[in-house]
């Protein structure tokens, strides 16, 4: 995962001493934590190698500056997806939904997200960048769901994926983000979102 930057940005790490697997997660979860603590807009590279117990040149041998740290942080916290269970369409569906409410109450990850809303809006580059190593992978995880259950005559042979996914991820990402950030939705109204996407999705019989 840290080595995703550099290939996002096409580059290459120098000839030399392989880097210390230990020393990126020293410093990923010092910036983690120190976000956590204090937010973005405090968070300093002197801090995060005092917290990492490491020299300030480690880091800026790793990630170019603050902005490319704290997206490759981020890239880490939203690295594992959940294990599906494979019984039917609607159970990975609402695995999925799950995992996406339970990683927006994280604190971690809600200081993470609103820093790169605020800095995507300044710089495009960011948004390009969080969209690749974050948005991107877990969208292709929903349309890999969504075609192999297409295929198995769980869904219709017309359906339209890019559809089908914004019916299934819309109404959560409003919810979490515009009406009701940080809070966890009500019991019964992940299954609600599955369920009303679906009456559109499935064949009818």
């Amino acid at each position: 995962m840290m080595q995703q930057w550099a290939d996002a940005a096409g580059e290459r790490r120098p000839p030399g001493r392989p880097r210390s697997a230990d020393a990126d997660r020293a410093i990923v979860e010092a910036t983690l934590e120190l976000l956590t603590e204090s937010g973005v807009a405090s968070l300093a590279i002197e801090q995060v190698a005092a917290r990492a117990r490491v020299a300030k040149a480690t880091i800026y041998r790793r990630w170019p500056n603050k902005e490319a740290l704290i997206l490759d942080a981020l890239a880490t916290v939203e690295d594992r997806p959940p294990e599906l269970p494979g019984t039917s369409l609607r159970d990975d569906l609402l695995t999925l939904l799950r995992d996406v409410v339970g990683r927006a109450v994280d604190p971690r990850r809600s200081q993470l997200y609103a820093w790169m809303v605020a800095e995507g809006e300044r710089s495009p580059e960011i948004a390009h960048r969080y969209k690749s190593l974050v948005v991107e992978r877990r969208r292709r995880l929903l349309q890999s769901v969504l075609e192999s259950w297409r295929e198995k005559g769980e869904l219709r042979s017309d359906v339209d994926i890019q559809i089908a996914e914004l019916l299934i991820a819309a109404p959560m990402l409003v919810y979490r983000v515009h009406w009701y950030p940080g809070e966890e939705p009500p019991p019964g109204f992940i299954e609600r979102v599955v369920d009303a996407a679906l009456q559109g999705l499935v064949p009818r019989h």
